[in-house]
């Protein structure tokens, strides 16, 4: 086990947000005309002026030299343009739109229970007809997106104005970001182990390439990134424009980097002028082992909050704290940039689902930040006394065959096999008559699926599998690798 000076190296990310005390409220619908709405996303480009984030600071991120040719050309539609010169005219009759009378919408009333058998009730007009109209609001239902903003400024600050948009969730949000920052032939950097979705379903497909940052038990270092950056200069080849990492509970690799690690990565891409896109879907989802959980206000830093630049991208999900069915998150980032992701959003996809988006702002109101504090402790006890079982599985039946840090946030356990086993594929064979099933380390690769070397690592999950069956399957993990040992 890897444990050795964990406690220390952590201490300093483990502390709470600037805003630890704040409490939130999630405001009713606003009345905003459609033409409102649009004007507010219309005007936040112009109201900010192209400069960088924070006047003065000569590493403000200048946002249009990092957008790709297809960010460059996202803007505000003709249509919503002409439209939007007709607004705030007294006595203008409507005749412009283009959105379904809500009077034949088919459902009238919505209802739900929820687990502690309340009710909430989104019976009104004007929440049944948001649920089943477009989004007529650019960045997202209002109030949902005021939650969201107060949700990015009470835990984390942003210090360089940075703004909200309400996204469909982390994965579409990840590959709109990489479509406004990135061209075909573009690198982007990231995690040697990484998310294995953002290789195969996006850097691939798009014709990006990803480059291998060294890692170690916290990720990446600032000393790796560096040399990275140094080595692609000697050789004259470009260099990458984008960094992309996953903070807290990182899949595959489960680790939390301390908050030194990511001020001195902070500080790198300063240095090399990065825009950072900070994945965060397993915020919420932390639970260090050596205290208590942290449920809402005890999360520690984010690259969000260090961004005096402007040049973070941060996601934020409600999948993994909410559900992931609803299919939502947030982005919060530089004015510029979240129009830009705005523009592309509604020119591809009109926008997140304007059903879950309404049901997710009830439960919010209805929670208050006490509730949800309350769910959120709930919920990480849950996982952290997972995770705590399959720890306590590999000590017992592991040591010797495979070292591990036990886990304080996310979904996953990184294994390093040992006892000779050289590759995990050496093994499938055997996981399949011992009737256990683990995640090869090599599909989490950021070169692909398929390295050109042997990869020792496994990926296993605590989050679904009973609880019943977590020792049980470390067990037969053991029992494959001593048959490997014994031959």
């Amino acid at each position: 086990m890897r444990c050795a000076a964990r406690a220390s190296i952590l201490q300093a990310y483990w502390r709470p947000s600037a805003a630890q005390g704040v409490r939130r409220v999630c405001r009713g619908p606003g009345r905003h005309t459609t033409a409102d709405r649009m004007r507010e996303v219309a005007n936040s480009a112009h109201a900010y002026g192209q400069r960088g984030a924070g006047d003065g600071n000569q590493h403000a991120c200048n946002i249009d030299s990092h957008l790709s040719k297809e960010g460059q050309a996202r803007n505000l539609s003709s249509l919503s343009k002409f439209i939007f010169s007709f607004s705030g005219i007294p006595g203008m009759v409507s005749l412009h739109g283009g959105l379904p009378n809500a009077s034949i919408f088919p459902f009238k009333s919505m209802k739900v229970e929820l687990q502690d058998g309340t009710w909430l009730d989104m019976s009104e007009t004007e929440k049944m007809d948001a649920a089943q109209q477009y989004n007529t609001n650019g960045r997202g239902y209002p109030p949902l997106l005021e939650w969201a903003k107060q949700n990015a400024q009470q835990l984390h600050a942003p210090p360089a104005g940075q703004q909200v948009v309400i996204t469909s969730g982390n994965n579409h949000a990840i590959d709109m970001v990489l479509c406004c920052l990135l061209n075909r032939g573009d690198s982007l950097l990231c995690d040697e182990y990484t998310y294995s979705h953002l290789v195969e379903a996006m850097v691939g497909p798009k014709g990006y390439c990803a480059l291998p940052v060294p890692m170690d038990d916290f990720g990446m270092t600032p000393e790796a990134l560096e040399q990275t950056m140094e080595d692609l200069k000697a050789k004259g080849q470009p260099l990458p424009r984008v960094l992309y990492l996953v903070p807290n509970g990182q899949n595959p690799v489960s680790y939390v980097a301390p908050l030194e690690r990511r001020q001195g990565l902070y500080q790198i891409s300063r240095k090399y002028d990065l825009m950072i896109v900070e994945d965060d879907p397993y915020f919420f989802l932390q639970f260090p082992h050596n205290r208590e959980v942290p449920g809402l206000w005890n999360m520690g830093r984010s690259y969000m909050s260090l961004d005096t630049d402007g040049r973070v991208v941060r996601l934020d999900s409600f999948a993994k704290f909410l559900a992931p069915g609803f299919r939502l998150g947030w982005l919060t980032a530089h004015p510029h940039f979240v129009d830009k992701f705005t523009y592309h959003m509604h020119g591809t996809a009109l926008g997140p689902c304007s059903t879950t988006q309404v049901m997710l702002a009830e439960l919010l109101q209805h929670w208050g930040s006490g509730g949800l504090d309350s769910h959120l402790k709930a919920l990480q006890t849950v996982y952290k006394r997972r995770a705590l079982l399959m720890h306590t599985a590999a000590k017992q039946h592991l040591e010797g065959l495979a070292s591990w840090l036990p886990p304080e946030a996310g979904m996953f356990m990184w294994l390093k096999l040992e006892g000779g086993v050289q590759d995990a594929d050496d093994i499938i064979d055997a996981l399949k008559d011992e009737q256990v099933a683990v995640v090869p380390g090599r599909i989490s690769h950021c070169n692909g699926p398929r390295p050109p070397f042997p990869c020792p690592f496994v990926r296993v999950s605590f989050s679904m599998a009973p609880e019943e069956d977590i020792p049980k399957g470390i067990e037969r993990l053991a029992n494959v690798l001593k048959r490997v040992q014994n031959k």
